[in-house]
């Protein structure tokens, strides 16, 4: 263990010395018109599917995981360096939320017989001078989620193509999960604000209640006493020539539904619901090459269930979980081919269970913090060979609580080195595989496992 904690302290070091040294060197030519940039799109959206495609999280709509079902008895201590090992680069994620029209793919090993991965489609079609229709799917298969959504948005320009009314909606295989949106986007200085308020669930008690669902088809039944409703903003502004604002933010209205079974009357629970999230980042850009970056976020819900009268003792419990997130970031361009980035974030995770009989299941009050960081240095040519050499890290602190069944593993520091080839056709896909080799347990570095630490790849395509 104290070797392990030496190393994290290295791993953290070396992490924090890599942002550091992603600041600019006033000397170098410009060889690209890309500009470094990163993004919080990808975490907002994340988060918007984790309320908005409930049935979507791994353990489904009436979970007792509550809605961020952030702990799986199957993750180990490296499940989450996997999908920091795995997940695209900073400028990946950017460019994606660039584009109009493309697909992407990524996905890793996480034991000797299962991948995680993830796969997004989205194209942009013209309907006519001002309207627009975009189509979004999201496949993902991973222990926090089981998701294949369809999303439609059927866009209107006004005010002379600065304002853009939208509506949303998702197209799940369950008609009673389908949600709609309806917002704005403003144009300002070069950015832009969106607005939007939603109605999660919408058709529910239509389907449930009026066309009463048959018992062989669906043995539960929903009804909302309080419809979920959702009010959203999101703003992307830059701040004078070199500075830029990203801001994102949800906060879903108290909700309560009771499920109940038709073979068994007065059986299953009634739920009080809260969720909210809110992230921002801010970025310094003091040449086209490079950009220095700071992040924070944040995502909290409340679940309070009471059973009904002939419900389930472990049905009455309150919930309450939260996420807090504050990190930082470099990107880099030495030359045309060689370029690094990093980032490094602070992560504190809780999670309180109260019941009012502790005889069915022990309280819940749990907390810990972890260092997770990415570093990368890539050798990529305009168009052709493409070449990464990484380090990643992640370092946690179980500091209350035990909330797994084996909180020994999950609390575990891990780091590993990660080599990845591939190939770029120019600036329309790419594609790459790579494999990681083990730090701190790895013979090679004076361990008693093996080094091979699982493999990965991914690509992508634009048109």
């Amino acid at each position: 263990m104290r070797r392990s904690r030496s190393l994290s302290r290295l791993s953290l070091l070396f992490s924090t010395l890599a942002v550091l040294f992603c600041l600019p060197s006033t000397g170098a030519a410009q060889v690209d018109s890309t500009a470094a940039h990163a993004t919080l799109r990808g975490w907002n959206e994340q988060m918007w599917l984790t309320v908005f495609d409930r049935a979507g999280n791994i353990f489904g709509r009436t979970s007792d995981r509550g809605i961020l079902q952030r702990f799986n008895a199957r993750m180990d201590s490296e499940y989450q360096l996997d999908f920091v090992s795995y997940f695209y680069s900073l400028r990946e994620v950017y460019t994606w939320y660039q584009a109009d029209s493309g697909v992407r793919f990524w996905t890793g090993s996480i034991d000797h017989l299962n991948l995680i991965q993830q796969g997004d489609f989205r194209a942009a079609v013209p309907l006519g001078d001002t309207w627009s229709l975009d189509a979004w799917f999201r496949y993902e298969q991973t222990l926090e989620a089981d998701r294949s959504l369809l999303t439609a948005r059927f866009r209107h320009q006004t005010f002379g193509g600065r304002g853009e009314f939208f509506l949303l909606g998702t197209i799940p295989p369950v008609k009673a999960d389908a949600d709609l949106e309806l917002g704005f986007n403003w144009s300002i200085a070069g950015g832009v604000i969106t607005a939007a308020v939603g109605a999660l669930d919408v058709f529910s008690d239509l389907i449930y209640q009026d066309l009463e669902v048959p018992a062989n088809i669906a043995d539960t039944t929903f009804n909302y006493t309080a419809q979920p409703f959702s009010g959203r903003v999101a703003l992307d502004l830059p701040l004078g020539r070199r500075f830029r604002l990203e801001g994102y933010g949800l906060v879903m209205t108290p909700t309560r539904f009771v499920a109940e079974s038709r073979s068994d009357p007065g059986g299953g629970f009634a739920q009080d619901e809260r969720f909210g999230y809110a992230g921002g980042l801010l970025e310094w850009t003091p040449s086209y090459r490079s950009a220095v970056g700071g992040i924070a976020t944040w995502v909290a819900s409340r679940v309070e269930r009471t059973r009904l009268p002939a419900g389930q003792a472990e049905d009455d419990f309150d919930l309450e979980q939260a996420t807090y997130r504050l990190g930082v970031y470099g990107l880099h361009r030495f030359s045309d081919r060689f370029e690094l980035e990093a980032w490094l974030t602070r992560i504190w995770r809780s999670e309180e269970r109260i019941r009012p009989d502790t005889a069915v299941a022990p309280n819940v009050d749990y907390e810990d913090r972890a260092w997770a960081g990415r570093s990368t240095l890539t050798y990529r040519a305009g168009s052709g060979f493409r070449a990464d050499l990484g380090f990643d890290l992640l370092a946690r602190d179980i500091s209350k609580g035990a909330l797994v069944p084996r909180p020994e593993v999950l609390g575990r520091d891990n780091a590993r080195i990660r080599l990845g080839v591939g190939w770029h056709f120019g600036k329309a896909a790419y594609v790459l595989v790579g494999f990681n080799l083990d730090v701190d347990s790895s013979r090679l570095f004076g361990g008693e496992d093996g080094t091979f630490d699982g493999a990965y790849g991914r690509f992508s395509l634009y048109w």
